[in-house]
Formats: structure tokens, sequence, C-alpha cells
């Protein structure tokens, strides 16, 4: 018979484990499972956008992107696995491919049109996720009241991408400069030119 343990276990001895309230449990087998931080990532405590602020502060517990990849007023920043990307039914890593090559795409865009930054537009990013939460609200991760890890604090939904693989992959096909706020790279050095050239 399986039995969680509802508390945090303060010791293991050889056949049982006792918990925070000192209850003894016999146990032949301790599954330790940490759980997942799906909507509070730990990098939101570490990254500061153009205006000083973390990525935290930003999202106030409810974590929005571009396409699970761009947050704006983060010029340059670039996440994988970001809000609203992650699905139940297919691999993490189709999801990561996809955006790398999002990625690869806009940095080679930022090259071939000489630009310094790209931050997506806030109303380009407010439209998308009033769309993402639009289509989330019938399927089974946001309807008949259920409780998960994919519903962030504030109960939003900030972490499923609501729309098949394929879809994701053909949006992420190709950046539309449009939908970023750019700034022109700077004029090279004429040092640093004859050194490349």
């Amino acid at each position: 018979m399986s039995r969680s343990v509802p508390r945090g276990v303060s010791e293991v001895r050889e056949r049982s484990i006792v918990d925070s309230e000192g209850i003894e449990r016999e146990v032949d087998t301790i599954i330790f499972g940490t759980g997942f931080r799906v909507t509070d990532p730990p990098i939101a405590d570490r990254v500061r956008g153009a205006d000083g602020r973390l990525l935290s502060e930003v999202w106030q517990g409810s974590p929005q992107a571009y396409l699970g990849t761009n947050v704006s007023g983060f010029p340059n920043l670039f996440m994988t696995i970001g809000p609203n990307i992650a699905n139940g039914h297919t691999s993490a890593l189709v999801l990561i491919e996809a955006q790398m090559r999002y990625i690869v795409e806009s940095v080679q865009a930022m090259d071939r049109e000489r630009l310094a930054s790209l931050d997506v537009r806030a109303d380009v990013q407010r439209r998308y996720n009033e769309k993402v939460q639009r289509a989330l609200q019938p399927t089974v991760w946001n309807a008949g009241g259920c409780a998960s890890y994919y519903l962030d604090r504030n109960g939003r939904n900030s972490s499923i991408y609501p729309w098949t693989t394929i879809d994701l992959r053909r949006r992420m096909r190709s950046i539309d400069l449009d939908s970023y706020e750019t700034s022109p790279a700077g004029r090279p050095d004429p040092a640093e030119a004859e050194l490349v050239g």
C-alpha cells in the first residue's frame, strides 16, 4: 500500500520515516518528490528589465510572455519554456527546438538589420496573452475547477499553450520585426573595422 506523507520528513530510519509531528511510518521505498516550479521560475528573481524591475516584480505571480520567449520591457531576453509554451502531450524538446529556431532567426534579423536590441511591444504581448487565456478557458487545463500546478498563485493558467504543437512551430517559423520595438546598432569603430576587415 502506498501512502503519502503530508508533512515534512524530519528523520529517515533503517525501515521507517518520522514526520515533523513525530509520527513514525514503516516504509519499503521512499520517493522524494519536490514538485515543479512551473509558474514561479527561479530565474524571475534574477533577471532585471530596462526599468530595473525583476521579472517576478513585473509578473506579480502571473508570468506572461510573447510566444513563451520574449517579455516586454526586457530587451534581448530570449527564454525557453517560458510562460504559456508548455503542453501536456509532447516532449519539451519539440517546444525548445521551435523556440531555438525562433531565437536564431531573431539574432540573424538583428544582425541583418543592424539592430542593437529587440523588445516585444507591450500591446503585442498583451493581445497575444488575451488570446491565449480565451483559448484556454474551455480546455481541461482550466475547466472543471481542478487545481493543478499549471495554475499560478492568482489562479491564471500561465503554463499551457492552448493550440497544437504544429501551430506553435508555424508561429515561430520567423520573426515579425513589426511586433518589436528596435534600436539601431551604433556605428562600428573604424579601428575595429580595420581589424575585422
